[in-house]
């Protein structure tokens, strides 16, 4: 271990994860203040922080180190992972604009708002347990690319990783999250530019890359048509209704704000896969004999002078970290929001600074919670694949909020049936594929399912309709007050 520590690259690591405390703890600072500020940044979020936060989000297990795997097993198609999420993003602009329109705190509470009270706690109860098996799985990646890199002992890299993004989630909410999302994402989007051109650059340029991988991996289509197109229609649902994500939309300073800063994370992530996708062509072209997960964290090290992999490495560790911070507060939010609050009573029956601890424990209670489940072994795949599913079937319930024929009655059994059909396209059928294309993700029909639904019970059982307006007014009023709230807290407190 002592050798590892004179590592410029763990030097440079242990000094970049310092820099990554100073901005939370600083940024963080005034997260106590009240719970509109600790969970939604007082909305107040810039366009440069939302568009970072928004990135940075998915940006470190999934569309860097993860893409880097599949591409270093299935070549360059992998990269159609990340495009089709940033078409998607791009696509939702117009939505995000309608749903920030509605000041709440979580998907949830909208859907209450919309269909009743009993819908919001089957959205509440599903998406905490999505976001904390979310949590769970990004504890482990994490831990696994510190302990290989650095040397360190995977007991001590996973406890430390936990410590940190628990620990700074917990201290400034949405602040620290947003601000060191803005850090990381700076820093991997200029360094994975100038870092990839220049990995290839030292293997001898693409010619050589593409001479020495399978054949199939040079198939820009190689997952398949049908892949590519479900990839793009889950993502849509993901932008369009996940907690971790629009949670980052009712924190923007403005409708603009969150429009624009949605639009241009989607045209930065369109062509991020590439970059990523490449780092596991080059390893698999290198030969490198390694477990696929480490293809990025491999090309990095091997072919990049020792500060600037720590450095790169470092970013893309720590937006790993931003993932789970990012689910464990979405998770932490929507259990105080939807679930706690009104079992206490609602709103009135409690001070801010209650609110504000509460979140705070809930979040230490989840993310160890989260830790302890990956940390044993369990098969969390299940949770994880189920409350990933019923959250995204919960697109089907605002999407539905577009049509003036809909009826309140018709949310729940809606995504009932969406969750059922997402249960036996997942588990019974096996998500089958399609002409040889690839699959289709059980998102998919589950959402269409449930759109089906709802419109059939609208136009066939005479229920009672809402106004979009009405709604709107009830939530600033609410949200209005509750802001109000924070500031006589504060002011109580002095």
């Amino acid at each position: 271990m002592g050798d590892s520590l004179a590592d410029p690259v763990v030097v440079t690591m242990i000094a970049y994860f310092a820099l990554t405390l100073a901005v939370g703890l600083w940024y963080g600072r005034g997260a106590g203040e009240g719970y509109v500020e600790f969970t939604l940044a007082g909305r107040n979020l810039s366009l440069p922080v939302y568009l970072m936060t928004y990135f940075a989000t998915f940006t470190g297990g999934g569309l860097t180190m993860g893409i880097a795997q599949q591409a270093f097993v299935e070549g360059i198609s992998a990269q159609w992972y990340a495009m089709t999420q940033g078409l998607a993003w791009m696509t939702m602009t117009l939505f995000i604009g309608f749903i920030y329109s509605f000041e709440v705190v979580s998907v949830p509470e909208l859907l209450g708002r919309v269909y009743g009270d009993y819908t919001k706690y089957f959205a509440g109860l599903f998406t905490v347990a999505g976001q904390v098996a979310l949590t769970a799985g990004q504890t482990i990646g994490m831990a696994s690319v510190l302990s290989v890199v650095t040397g360190i002992d995977l007991n001590t890299a996973f406890w430390v990783s936990v410590a940190v993004f628990v620990g700074l989630t917990a201290y400034g909410g949405m602040n620290t999250v947003a601000y060191t999302d803005t850090l990381h994402g700076v820093v991997i989007i200029v360094g994975m530019i100038v870092a990839i051109p220049l990995a290839v650059s030292s293997v001898g340029g693409v010619g050589a890359i593409t001479a020495d991988v399978p054949t199939g991996h040079t198939n820009w289509l190689g997952v398949g048509i049908v892949q590519i197109g479900t990839w793009y229609l889950m993502y849509v649902t993901v932008a369009g209704a996940q907690q971790q994500m629009l949670q980052r939309t009712w924190s923007a300073r403005s409708r603009k704000v969150a429009m624009f800063g949605t639009f241009l994370a989607g045209t930065i992530i369109v062509g991020y896969g590439i970059l990523t996708a490449a780092a596991g062509m080059i390893a698999n072209a290198q030969g490198a004999e390694i477990e696929s997960s480490m293809a990025f964290a491999w090309t990095i090290t091997n072919t990049l002078p020792d500060a600037f992999a720590g450095l790169l490495l470092a970013a893309a560790v720590s937006s790993v970290i931003t993932g789970a911070d990012s689910f464990l507060l979405a998770g932490a939010t929507s259990f105080i929001n939807d679930l706690y609050i009104p079992l206490r009573g609602g709103r009135d029956t409690l001070t801010d600074a209650h609110l504000v601890l509460t979140t705070r424990l809930t979040i230490v209670g989840f993310g160890v919670g989260a830790a302890l489940i990956a940390f044993s072994g369990i098969e969390i795949i299940v949770i994880n694949t189920l409350g990933m599913g019923i959250m995204s079937v919960l697109f089907a319930g605002l999407v539905m909020m577009l049509w003036d024929g809909t009826v309140r009655e018709a949310g729940l059994p809606g995504f009932v049936a969406g969750g059922l059909v997402f249960v036996i396209w997942e588990f019974g059928l096996g998500s089958p594929e399609f002409f040889g294309e690839g699959q289709v993700e059980p998102a998919v029909p589950a959402t269409l399912a449930a759109i089906v639904t709802i419109w059939a019970i609208s136009v066939t059982y005479d229920g009672e309709r809402f106004d979009n307006d009405e709604i709107r007014d009830h939530a600033s009023r609410d949200m209005d007050r509750l802001t109000a709230g924070d500031v006589t807290d504060v002011a109580d407190d002095d």
